[in-house]
């Protein structure tokens, strides 16, 4: 099962997103993928920090919504990677200002990553999307 280590601090109070959400997406996940074991990191930050790390490790000047880092030592550390989203952008991108359905959004899709989902050619994007989006509605 996948453990979620969550720190939203930077998030506003009225805009974080229930435990019981956390644990819903962690269900779900759970339901889809029972093999796939151990913690993913979510971090909130801003577009200042998002852009900082886009620009490091994807070379990319740029903010972006969320980027995903897998580890190398899963095996042995039991920590599957991190999944850095920028609360700015999230909120921008809201539809009609429904920040939870973002978020949750965001999450997932970056857990996809985290566990080697991609979507750079059309057949991975044909995988990744579906199950992104089957995963996000049996959520909410």
């Amino acid at each position: 099962m996948i453990t979620l280590d969550v720190e939203d601090d930077i998030v506003p109070e009225d805009s974080r997103l229930p435990e019981g959400t956390y644990h819903r997406i962690v269900e779900v996940f759970g339901e889809r993928l029972p093999a796939v074991q151990g913690t993913i990191g979510i971090s909130y930050v801003d577009d200042a920090e998002i852009r900082r790390l886009n620009r490091v490790y994807r070379q990319k000047d740029a903010v972006t919504d969320v980027l995903s880092f897998a580890s190398d030592f899963a095996n042995q550390t039991g920590t599957l990677g991190d999944v850095v989203i920028s609360f700015d952008q999230a909120v921008r991108q809201s539809e009609e200002g429904d920040i939870e359905l973002e978020l949750v959004d965001l999450i997932v899709h970056g857990i996809l990553h985290v566990l080697g989902h991609d979507h750079e050619k059309a057949e991975d994007a044909a995988m990744m999307f579906p199950l992104q989006d089957s995963i996000v509605g049996a959520t909410l």
